[in-house]
């Protein structure tokens, strides 16, 4: 290949990320070749800066020959590959050549600190970026879309419902757009709450008196209608409180007439609400929908080997593929495990080694394992195939002694073995109140306590079943 100046490079990249989109999987494309950049192309030599070590690292050992193979399908002719990190400083604009170096620190410390109290006064932390965001197959959609939103909200995408299990990145790309949009635009209201705290600013507003027996304060409702994007999570805990509905409500059409941003997080899509009054639903639905998965292996690693390097933890690449490998839950049980890893190791002033990590998180991967792919419908198929039983029965009215037993073990069942609320329970089960699902755990407990009789052995059967 001949010598080139670089004006091509540009090109000649994005023709090789089009070839390798075709090639290699999307976690890989979008974990490490989108953090990359051509750097130059001199003798037939390709420089090719990444982000960061880790990213040199994976893209050096797992894609290098794609690479190679891309660049010689397009040039014609075989190129050697050189990979670097190179932080690329960011030049002063003409009018800034000038200005002293106290000054340009003091003007970087002002934004940095009117950005700090921004991020404050809407509810955000710091360390929820896009860029400690890591993608894969899982969530990619939900990623694209937040920083979609990010970047112009409440244009494109409006309203959007992100929905997933506990510890699988909601609040993390939630509290993302909020951070990212005050850097953009500080001047931007942004309010970020959750459902459970929209709630009980709202119960203290009705007691304070102050709306002089209406359900809230102008000042509780001015704090929410005059967002510019409005952030909610975990909106589930709003069920089965009629007021907090009604003001959320309210509060959504206000915002969505003005083409103000909302983005809701629930662990659940708005179609699975059974107890929430149809028109929020429906508000809801109204917008883009998307889920977040539980992340493949090649992700669960990605995670911990940025978090290793963000924090120069010594920690092997062989122990990190193990954790990987038995912690498949979610991201929050992955990093826990990691830490758990991490501290027996600093604590016995041992290197950490993959028997090492067996003995640290020995019991909570067998636990993880076991239950990480038993959800509420399995529960469910599980008990009325037992009971030999339909599922109607088991949601529906009936208080047939044959039904209520089996009812209840559902009713433990869920709540033992996902750890969800009682309300949501209720609302899995037709709709019923958090009391009638609390009477029917704590009977099936009770029982259970005996060790013995018939609702035991059927309890340990169905969990058989289950294989946990």
């Amino acid at each position: 290949m001949p010598d080139e100046n670089n004006q091509n490079i540009g090109e000649l990249w994005s023709a090789v990320l089009g070839e390798l989109q075709l090639t290699v999987s999307q976690t890989l494309y979008n974990s490490f070749l989108l953090r990359t950049s051509p750097e130059s192309l001199q003798d037939s030599t390709l420089t090719i800066n990444c982000d960061d070590a880790f990213v040199r690292s994976n893209v050096e050992k797992k894609l290098k020959s794609n690479i190679e193979a891309a660049v010689e399908k397009i040039t014609k002719t075989k190129v050697l590959l050189k990979f670097i990190v190179k932080k690329v400083e960011k030049k002063p604009a003409e009018s800034e050549k000038y200005v002293t170096e106290s000054a340009l620190f003091s003007k970087q410390r002002d934004e940095n600190e009117v950005i700090r109290e921004r991020q404050i006064k809407s509810n955000l932390s710091p360390r929820f970026t896009f860029d400690s965001f890591i993608m894969g197959k899982h969530n990619n959609m939900a990623y694209a879309i937040a920083t979609a939103i990010s970047e112009r909200p409440g244009e494109q995408y409006n309203p959007v419902f992100i929905h997933s299990g506990v510890g699988l990145g909601k609040t993390h790309l939630l509290q993302a757009i909020g951070n990212k949009i005050i850097q953009n635009r500080p001047v931007t209201k942004v309010i970020y709450v959750t459902g459970e705290t929209f709630t009980n600013e709202l119960i203290e507003a009705i007691q304070s008196g102050k709306g002089r027996g209406k359900y809230t304060t102008n000042e509780f409702r001015n704090k929410y209608r005059r967002s510019d994007v409005f952030l909610i999570d975990d909106v589930q805990f709003i069920i089965g409180k009629e007021a907090t509905q009604d003001e959320l409500f309210h509060t959504f059409n206000d915002l969505y007439m003005g083409q103000k941003q909302i983005v809701i997080t629930s662990d659940r899509p708005p179609k699975e609400f059974k107890s929430l009054a149809s028109r929020i639903t429906s508000r809801f639905a109204s917008g883009i929908i998307v889920d977040i998965q539980t992340p493949d292996y090649e992700t669960r690693t990605a995670i911990l080997r940025t978090r290793r390097d963000r924090y120069s933890d010594e920690i092997p690449n062989a122990v990190i593929d193990y954790i990987a490998e038995r912690v498949t839950s979610n991201v929050r049980e992955l990093e826990g495990a990691y830490m758990q890893v991490l501290t027996e190791a600093r604590t016995k002033g041992l290197v950490a080694t993959i028997e090492l990590a067996a003995e640290a998180i020995g019991q909570s991967a067998r636990e993880s394992k076991s239950l990480k792919n038993i959800n509420v419908n399995d529960i469910l198929k599980a008990v009325c195939t037992y009971y030999a039983l339909k599922l109607q029965d088991i949601k529906g009215q009936r208080r047939n002694k044959e039904i209520v037993l089996p009812r209840q073990i559902a009713m433990y069942l869920i709540k033992e073995l996902t750890g969800a609320p009682f309300m949501s329970i209720g609302d899995f089960l037709g709709g019923r109140d958090h009391t009638t699902i609390m009477h029917g755990t704590g009977k099936i407990e009770n029982e259970l306590k005996r060790k013995e009789g018939k609702t035991h052995q059927d309890v340990i059967n169905i969990k058989g079943m289950l294989e946990v």
